[in-house]
């Protein structure tokens, strides 16, 4: 059996499901501290003007030094609004949008406090949402090593590492190419119910 460990991010990108689906265990970091610079709260889309990175502000900004799960989100910048209204100019026009937009749309009508159970709600309403019923596990302490076990847990480098993964269509994809390795939004928006089959694809 094959066990891989990985960090929670924000809506991950599609190489991170790949991962997700490639390993028979997968076990979900809890005890390592919040690292800046990641996908833990970042994700990338899509936009007419190419990729476009949607940070969420947190509480004590560039000085915090603190657990992930003590990191706390800073509402009082309208981040929400701001993040699905660039969801909606990137998407609205794609063939499954308005078959999942509710999925995630109320993610951003509500108040949540902590990143870490943010990220986790969205993860598991994404796995709904592909209808993968695999599961997971957490740590249950911080493992700087993970010997016999795959660490795919990102560092500060690792956001920018973008994957080249095969083509499908993309709504500005005339207009800008086809952008690679973006959050699983893209995928799930633009092939819908085929999104688990790219995925399976990818992961054998």
């Amino acid at each position: 059996m094959t066990t891989a460990l990985l960090d929670l991010q924000y809506l991950p990108g599609i190489s991170w499901f790949r991962n997700y689906l490639s390993y028979d265990h997968i076990i979900i970091e809890r005890h390592e501290n919040f690292v800046k610079s990641t996908g833990r709260n970042r994700c990338d889309i899509a936009g007419a003007n190419g990729r476009q990175t949607l940070t969420i502000p947190l509480l004590g900004g560039r000085d915090h030094h603190q657990k992930y799960t003590d990191t706390k989100i800073a509402d009082q910048y309208h981040w929400k609004e701001i993040h699905w209204h660039s969801i909606q100019s990137a998407y609205g026009s794609a063939p499954y949008f308005e078959y999942y937009a509710h999925i995630f749309q109320k993610f951003y009508e509500k108040q949540h406090t902590f990143l870490y159970d943010f990220n986790l709600e969205l993860l598991r309403s994404t796995l709904s949402a592909l209808k993968m019923k695999k599961g997971y596990e957490f740590t249950t302490v911080y493992e700087k090593k993970m010997d016999g076990r795959a660490d795919l847990r990102s560092t500060r480098s690792s956001f920018t590492e973008i994957q080249t993964l095969p083509r499908y269509y993309q709504v500005f994809g005339e207009r800008n190419g086809f952008i690679s390795d973006l959050s699983i939004l893209d995928l799930i928006f633009h092939l819908g119910p085929g999104s688990v089959e790219y995925l399976s694809i990818l992961s054998h």
